[in-house]
């Protein structure tokens, strides 16, 4: 992996890249990996990119293999209980994403945005898959903290923000009564929870929500009862999970365990007011005006996407459904939001750029 060191201090994030697909305008992919699962998860969408001329980007977070490690100061912060603190720990890993975007643009020479007609090109699509999706929300949500020459840079990049299968405990809602989660079932041994989690996050669901409906892309039904969904892996299902799909060769290759317990559940603690907060100020652009914000919010212009695959784990449904609700409860009190898009995708589960990097890159060109 290649390594960006991105402040005076010396942080630095491993990366993959599929370098340029063309010599002309493309897109940039910058994703941002989940729990355990990383960077190199993304590693079959970059023999693909260049036939959808997308240039594909994805770091290792804080904590992962070859990017640095987070601190005793970090560390003590996101474990604690201080919701103040919860939210500065947020802030600045926030930022040290805003830092490597710079980065990354002035280092590769991305493309900007470039505007003909009605359609747009160049320029980055910023993903969050699973837990990733904290980091990207950080980010977005304290644009007005950040110095005003990198948000310059940013209105000439920043195209789209996608929110890919987001996970339980991301935007603060109140979790379901019977809800389930293999890392925390102390019926499982330790040391097989990793072997569970793989299994249980990478199944292919029936879930009873979606299976009544003539269309399944269509609104789900029972949307408040966690009865609609399966919240455990089957013992039998029609499709392989993704985690028996792996060899054990791409397994050590795309999987950290480290982080899991040492940083990584600690995110599931984090109070839920931060999280209700800072999701708000990402998709509202609450607090985020300034001087190149335009109708008290910055970047008005960029585009929201939420997707999710239909047979994705019951967390991915639920955390959907209730951001739903918000946009809903949002355009009730007349609030203007982040042009927002939710796309369910039939099929998928949580790992559609792995078991299927075409699909997965025909529905990010979209």
């Amino acid at each position: 992996m290649e390594k960006a060191i991105i402040n005076d201090s010396g942080t630095t994030f491993a990366y993959i890249d599929s370098g340029p697909p063309s010599e002309e305008s493309y897109t940039t992919l910058i994703c941002v990996h989940g729990h355990s699962y990383h960077a190199r998860n993304f590693d079959r969408l970059l023999p693909l990119s260049k036939k959808y001329n997308i240039r594909v980007i994805a770091f290792n977070r804080r904590d992962y293999e070859g990017s640095t490690p987070l601190s005793t100061q970090e560390l003590e912060a996101l474990n604690g209980d201080d919701a103040d603190a919860h939210a500065e720990f947020l802030r600045e890993r926030g930022f040290e994403m805003a830092l490597f975007i710079d980065w990354v643009i002035k280092e590769k020479s991305l493309p900007p945005i470039k505007i003909e007609g009605s359609s747009a090109s160049g320029g980055i699509v910023l993903l969050g898959w699973s837990l990733g999706n904290i980091t990207t929300l950080a980010f977005l949500a304290n644009l007005d903290k950040y110095p005003v020459e990198l948000n310059r840079v940013f209105k000439s990049y920043l195209r789209r923000f996608d929110m890919y299968d987001l996970p339980n405990n991301c935007i603060g809602c109140e979790p379901p009564q019977n809800g389930y989660h293999p890392l925390r079932d102390s019926v499982v041994p330790e040391r097989t929870r990793g072997i569970v989690f793989g299994k249980w996050v990478s199944t292919y669901y029936n879930h009873p929500a979606y299976s009544s409906a003539a269309d399944p892309s269509s609104s789900p039904l029972e949307r408040d009862s966690i009865a609609s969904l399966q919240v455990k892996a089957p013992f039998k299902s029609a499709k392989k999970c993704t985690l028996d799909r792996l060899s054990p060769r791409e397994l050590l290759e795309c999987v950290d365990i480290a982080p899991g317990l040492r940083s990584e559940r600690a995110f599931w603690n984090i109070e839920r007011s931060v999280l209700r907060a800072q999701t708000a100020a990402a998709l509202l652009g609450s607090g985020n005006s300034g001087s190149l914000g335009e109708e008290g919010m910055m970047l008005p212009s960029l585009r929201v996407r939420v997707m999710y695959g239909l047979e994705s784990l019951w967390v991915v449904h639920w955390e959907t459904w209730r951001l739903e609700d918000e946009y809903k409860k949002w355009a009730e009190e007349g609030k203007k939001t982040r042009p927002v898009t939710f796309i369910p995708i039939a099929g998928a589960n949580h790992f559609l750029h792995w078991d299927d990097a075409e699909r997965f890159l025909e529905i990010i060109s979209q």
